[in-house]
């Protein structure tokens, strides 16, 4: 195959890692965060320092212990391809909506991961993950700009529509 068009489609599969640890943080789905990395792989998320695959269980109960919803968005990535490895910058912004004495308050934080992943067996997966934190805030929530029940509500699980078939 020709080294340009290799190259696009490995820049692709590995925003499709990007993309599914989102989802499994958001949808409360420590296995396929999990399966985002490989076996021997590191996180450092801050508070949590360790094995890349038990970060999903740790995330997913620390969130269901405080939080009723997250979404995390990703911006721009530059990912730059070695044969078989890889370093990718991805901008986030991550939005936390946590209950706290019966108040709700919108948790923001804007970072970057810093991964280095690797493609083996014709996967990628990160072996190394650095999250690092450029700025992050807190605000109480007032009030809803749109009414939770016309719309169809996401949920933090397999029940989400986001599991459903097309």
């Amino acid at each position: 195959m020709d080294a340009k068009m290799q190259r696009v489609i490995d820049d692709y599969e590995i925003r499709q890692v990007l993309a599914r640890y989102t989802r499994g943080v958001d949808r409360g789905d420590a296995e396929l965060i999990s399966s985002v990395y490989a076996e021997e792989s590191t996180d450092d998320h801050g508070g949590y320092k360790g094995p890349g695959k038990a970060f999903g269980p740790y995330v997913v109960k620390a969130l269901a212990d405080h939080t009723e919803s997250t979404m995390h968005t990703l911006n721009q990535s530059l990912i730059d391809i070695h044969h078989e490895t890889a370093k990718a910058e991805t901008y986030f912004v991550a939005y936390h909506v946590r209950l706290d004495g019966g108040e709700r308050y919108l948790d923001r934080f804007g970072g970057r991961y810093m991964d280095k992943l690797k493609k083996r067996s014709g996967e990628w997966h990160i072996i190394k993950r650095v999250v690092v934190r450029d700025w992050s805030m807190t605000e109480k929530i007032e009030g809803a700009f749109y009414k939770a029940e016309d719309f169809v509500n996401g949920t933090r699980d397999k029940n989400d529509l986001a599991y459903q078939p097309l």
